[in-house]
């Protein structure tokens, strides 16, 4: 769901880009040259279909680029080459997101989509490092959005508490979660996307607290560190049933008011 009014896809599309700085700088001062020319591929490549769709169907410009971008930068494993970032971008900007019309018509981002072709095509090496500061930035990402009302609260709440809760059940390490700077990076950029998540508060609810427990059940009980790979495929099951969430949710609270009035 996009809003409306001042809102509009545009601006929410800027407010994002805005959002993306503080991860992508901590990319920047950790990989130096490599993380520029990584999201300078990425969103090069991203920003070609872009042109071409919005040529030849009508697609308007979104942020799903520089999402991607970062995203790439940010969770996908080290070593990929040239030609593995440009087909993982194609994948996910193209088949998650311009197919369908673009960014606010997508099912899934296009950045998780891409992401988990690049995991499971691509090299098991580990992902980028900074963790403790990459959280910080992710935090400051969500603190903008939340404030510009962008990003769904109860998503943000759902998936803090499933991830925690999670935790407990399988004994991981609580302290574990300072070092998820991947995990919040996904948290708040991919799975809070406001088009890909529910659009009931409810729905919010339950899609965050399953996206987040999806992530610690799939790190296991090693704890958070190093969580890109979970956090990516915990993200693209998660939205995946969102619709689902959102319809039995729907389903649940027409069903309460027709008792109320039978």
């Amino acid at each position: 769901m996009i809003a409306k009014g001042l809102w509009s896809r545009d601006m929410m599309g800027w407010a994002m880009a805005a959002a993306l700085l503080p991860p992508a700088a901590v990319v920047v001062v950790d990989q130096g040259v490599e993380a520029v020319l990584r999201m300078g591929s990425v969103l090069a490549v991203a920003t070609l279909w872009q042109l071409l769709f919005r040529r030849l169907r009508g697609v308007p410009w979104s942020p799903s680029g520089a999402v991607l971008a970062v995203a790439m930068a940010v969770l996908a494993p080290n070593g990929l080459s040239p030609v593995q970032l440009a087909l993982g971008a194609s994948f996910g900007i193209v088949l998650a997101d311009l197919i369908f019309g673009g960014w606010g018509r997508n099912v899934v981002g296009a950045a998780p989509a891409a992401l988990a072709m690049v995991f499971l095509t691509g090299p098991g090496t580990e992902g980028p490092g900074s963790e403790t500061t990459m959280l910080l930035a992710s935090g400051t990402s969500a603190a903008l959005l939340l404030a510009l009302g962008i990003l769904p609260l109860p998503v943000l709440v759902g998936s803090v508490a499933g991830i925690f809760g999670v935790m407990a059940l399988i004994g991981a390490p609580w302290d574990s979660a300072l070092l998820a700077g991947g995990a919040g990076f996904g948290l708040v950029m991919l799975l809070a996307d406001p088009v890909c998540a529910p659009t009931t508060r409810v729905a919010r609810l339950a899609y965050g607290l399953l996206g987040g427990g999806l992530i610690a059940l799939l790190t296991g009980a090693e704890g958070l560190a190093g969580a890109e790979r979970a956090t990516v495929f915990a993200v693209l099951l998660a939205q995946v049933f969102a619709p689902t969430i959102d319809y039995a949710a729907l389903a649940t609270k027409r069903l309460a008011r027709e008792r109320r009035h039978a």
